[in-house]
């Protein structure tokens, strides 16, 4: 059954933001190493894939390529194809596919509103290895159905930001526990979230008081929060930076706490400075500040702030 056709998201249909100006912020706070041995392409270059495909690429999709290349292309869990790698399987392009899985997101071409699409591949085995046979593509099962009720698996504006933002601390987190061991720090992790709603509220209206989220446009950075109770207030912002830009706090572990990226390393007086504006405890892997986050998060769990 084609969803598309007879259904239209519950909500709003907008037209896709540009994300650059949200890239380009994001990109300061990458692992330059890792970004400048990548790859990053040229308006022309895309413009020749589109013309290959004889399709326009998301604009979104587009501005992934040319801020940060093939930053998010090194083909470890959910990757994003490269340009020349774009490629038609029947009515459907791949745009992200995961190496230990058949499956991937794309765009239908019938799709009105070219949305993201989940969708898998037969002939291909667990690592999304070809077979002999020519792979074929369909849709998941009420794949566009489910979309339609979740604003972040429709837009590809959103899907690119958190996809983006994801590796940016998942690179951040690795390095992290294998490298950061001295004085000075570009990562720093915060101490764990209440998860009482008046509780989380308060956290954030603190934590707002000095930070603002990396963008004016809400959609993209609000998590909701599901639960009974829960209200149009009850959310997590996924990235702020600070007013001088310096420093990118952003959501990890399914937002139960958040990490603080810094564009040079620091040394945890630093960090020490944005728990003073922001009521949040950050600790170094070197073990700077993790006593204090162990203690806080004690009496937390004593409090009963861990239960919803």
């Amino acid at each position: 059954m084609m969803f598309w056709k007879h259904d239209e998201p519950k909500f709003e249909v907008r037209p896709l933001y540009s994300i650059r100006e949200e890239l380009e912020l994001i990109r300061e706070f990458c692992w330059q190493p890792k970004l400048e041995a990548g790859k990053i392409y040229t308006e022309e270059e895309i413009d020749a894939v589109e013309k290959r495909l004889n399709f326009k690429l998301p604009q979104p999709l587009r501005e992934l390529y040319l801020v940060l290349g093939d930053y998010l292309c090194d083909k470890k869990d959910t990757w994003f194809c490269r340009p020349e790698e774009l490629h038609w399987n029947g009515k459907y392009l791949l745009v992200t596919a995961m190496e230990r899985t058949n499956s991937g997101w794309g765009i239908y071409q019938k799709d009105p509103y070219l949305s993201v699409y989940h969708w898998r591949r037969s002939e291909v085995n667990i690592y999304g290895e070809e077979q002999a046979k020519k792979p074929k593509s369909e849709v998941i099962s009420k794949s566009a159905r489910n979309q339609y009720f979740s604003k972040s698996c429709f837009y590809w504006d959103i899907f690119i930001i958190h996809h983006v933002l994801d590796k940016v601390r998942q690179d951040w987190w690795d390095l992290h526990q294998s490298r950061m061991t001295g004085e000075l720090s570009p990562f720093y992790i915060g101490c764990s979230l209440p998860k009482k709603l008046d509780e989380l509220r308060k956290v954030r209206q603190r934590m707002e008081e000095w930070l603002v989220p990396i963008t004016s446009k809400a959609e993209l950075l609000r998590v909701d929060i599901f639960g009974k109770n829960v209200g149009p207030e009850d959310y997590v912002v996924y990235a702020y930076t600070n007013p001088e830009k310096t420093l990118l706090v952003l959501s990890f572990s399914a937002q139960e706490n958040y990490g603080m990226i810094t564009r040079e390393p620091v040394p945890y007086s630093f960090a020490e400075q944005v728990e003073e504006k922001t009521g949040m405890l950050f600790w170094s892997w070197n073990g700077q500040g993790r006593e204090r986050m162990e203690e806080k998060e004690k009496e937390m769990q004593a409090a009963g702030l861990f239960q919803r």
